[in-house]
């Protein structure tokens, strides 16, 4: 029987052998002995390098062996005389049968070389399998090297391992490899990829892959699907470089699904009846108010309709199993399918919501017992404001891009058409400019910009508080913004992340008929539950009832007994802090913007005569004090 070892397994007990070799109790007898005369391990003695051999005659004598004594072994020392050996015999010891001690010699004799024997064939194991761990790694743990024959794949005709291009192209593909139907057997692999690369040109060419659907056809060539040789040609060669079986390789095209879907695209606006998306376009209403037309921009949305596409998704499946198939002048019918609008109006109408809207409005004529020179005023305020909407009735901005109230307008001048109204005059009253009264105009778009939450304002309050901002005066303070061309600009900038619309247009004032609304909204992409809320808080407030600060202007055609008469209206002083706060779904959040605005004390003036005469006085008509809403920018 013969038994393998394993390298890695160690023995250290000749019992792996028990089958053959049955236990025993190890022999272990120590005879005593000298240097010179050691123990002979063929009859029961070990002989030294130099020492004489007994002879048969001397073998056949008795000898006195050494015996075991129950607890304790004795033996006595052993002389040597000429030529023989003496040896003691133990005391109590007996003499054993000359064939007895034979038989028991030669048992232990066979056991001595039988240890030998598998000592010697574990140490040729572990000799040999130490020079073979040597060479794997002196080959860097790879199957193949220094010339040696490459190990077997698992896959025949698989190569082991990938060589270097030069090497590749080099290389001569020894067994029957057919490509794609071209036999490239004794070529190197640089003459098997040319000859393959001109076969390739030809296929390229060939390829027209039709889609048709009823009267409308479609065909697909090489570019259209991005189709690409390159890897499958790689592959192929290096297979065939390294295989020693015969092959037989096709060449499997890799393409360009997103180029297909964009070559598919004409067919499918061909199809009559494809899906149409909802759209939206401003239009304008007529609001008529006292025979003049007024013109309101609004949305005005068209709802999408179903069509019929082609199911691009199938039709790129049915491409991809010709071509997987090697048939690139198929002929394929796609599947239609309904299609949906892919724009609705409720996502446009999230892209065009309603963010913010505020309204002011103005006296635009006045009563028949209205003084002529207010009444004046008042049509020449309406005249501005009007031409002023009509110039920016539909703004749209862009994020980041930025609005200027003057830019717009231009120079406001009676040659262009502005009309003289009431302006504020360097805090001091009114004076007419032309394009008087178009601040209303700045002031209601900025009030409707704060609550569309843009923060990124250029804006300049009046010198006194203007009262059309809101119907409790003092809930407008602050919240005014006053232009002057060529010298205060109104603008802002759109900071939201999103395009804005603004739409500004004049509505008839439904509480009064010598009333006219401003309209200002501001619309841009959905915001769900978020609000911007508007506050003030007035931190001084200077009443202009200091008799001692009046001003006194004297005419010398008035008698000095005349009543006073009042030139400038008095305007109290403020210091007010405006607040813009955010709110979600009710909850406050932050405020994300304030502002201080400072309003100077204007103190009345008056006229007063020096005048004495003797006739009868004249009788001085008492003062009108002009609407606050004809005052003006």
């Amino acid at each position: 029987m013969t038994t393998t070892v394993p390298l890695n397994t160690t023995h250290t007990e000749p019992n792996a052998f028990a089958q053959d070799y049955p236990v025993r109790r190890p022999f272990s007898v120590q005879p005593e002995r000298t240097a010179e005369n050691p123990f002979d391990a063929a009859n029961g003695t070990l002989h030294f390098a130099n020492e004489r051999r007994r002879t048969p005659a001397e073998d056949a004598a008795p000898a006195v062996q050494a015996t075991r004594s129950t607890g304790a072994r004795s033996a006595s020392g052993t002389s040597r005389s000429g030529t023989g050996t003496k040896r003691a015999s133990a005391s109590g010891g007996s003499k054993q049968p000359p064939k007895k001690r034979k038989r028991r010699y030669s048992k232990k004799k066979r056991r001595l070389i039988l240890f030998a024997g598998i000592f010697l064939l574990f140490a040729v194991l572990v000799l040999v399998g130490s020079i073979l761990l040597l060479n794997y790694f002196a080959c860097g743990g790879r199957e193949r090297c220094q010339g040696e024959t490459p190990a077997v794949t698992d896959e025949p005709g698989k190569p082991s391992e990938t060589p270097s291009a030069a090497t590749l192209d080099e290389t001569v593909i020894v067994p029957s490899v057919t490509i794609d139907g071209t036999q490239v057997q004794n070529l190197t692999v640089a003459q098997a990829r040319t000859r393959l690369n001109e076969q390739i040109k030809h296929t390229r060419d060939a390829v027209a892959i039709t889609v048709s659907y009823d009267d409308h056809a479609l065909t697909l060539h090489a570019d259209d699907l991005g189709l690409d040789f390159t890897q499958a040609l790689d592959d192929a060669l290096l297979i065939a470089a390294q295989t020693d079986v015969p092959q037989t390789l096709q060449l499997t095209p890799t393409f360009s699904a997103d180029a297909l879907r964009t070559a598919l695209q004409p067919l499918n606006e061909q199809i009559p009846s494809h899906a149409v998306n909802a759209s939206v376009e401003i239009k304008f209403k007529t609001n008529e108010i006292d025979k003049t037309p007024y013109y309101q921009p609004y949305w005005d949305y068209t709802e999408g309709t179903n069509g019929a596409r082609i199911d691009t998704d199938a039709l790129v499946g049915q491409i991809t199993d010709a071509l997987n198939a090697g048939n690139y002048t198929a002929q394929l019918v796609p599947d239609v399918v309904v299609s949906e609008p892919e724009v609705t109006v409720e996502s446009l109408q999230q892209q065009y919501t309603l963010l913010s809207s505020y309204q002011t409005n103005y006296r635009f004529k006045g009563s028949s017992s209205a003084d002529p020179a207010a009444t004046e005023n008042a049509m020449n305020r309406d005249i501005n404001i009007t031409k002023a909407v009509g110039m920016m009735q539909v703004v749209k901005l862009d994020p980041g891009r930025s609005f200027y109230f003057n830019k717009t307008t231009g120079e406001r001048s009676e040659k262009k058409g502005w009309a003289p109204a009431n302006a504020v005059y360097q805090g001091s009253g009114y004076r007419k400019e032309p394009g008087g009264g178009v601040c209303q105009v700045s002031t209601t778009i900025f009030n409707a910009i704060l609550r569309a939450g843009i923060t990124n304002i250029n804006r300049k309050g009046h010198s006194i508080p203007s009262d059309y901002v809101t119907s409790h005066f003092e809930e407008g303070l602050g919240f005014d913004a006053t232009v002057d061309y060529g010298n205060i600009e109104f603008s802002f900038k759109n900071d939201t992340g999103s395009t804005l619309y603004m739409f500004i247009y004049i509505t008839k004032n439904k509480e009064s008929s010598r009333r006219k609304n401003i309209n200002v909204e501001i619309y841009g992409k959905a915001q769900p539950g978020v609000e911007y809320r508007c506050r003030n808080e007035i931190l001084e407030h200077t009443p202009a009832d200091d008799q001692s600060k009046y001003e006194y202007e004297v005419d010398k055609s008035m008698l000095s007994s005349a009543k006073p008469v009042l030139i400038r209206n008095p305007h109290d002083g403020y210091k007010v802090k405006t607040y813009v706060d955010k709110y979600v779904n009710g909850s406050f959040v932050k405020t994300i913007r304030t502002e201080e605005t400072v309003y100077k004390v204007v103190y009345p003036k008056y006229k007063i005569g020096s005048a004495e005469i003797t006739p009868a006085p004249v009788i001085t008509p008492k003062p009108t004090t002009p609407p606050s809403d004809d005052s003006g920018e």
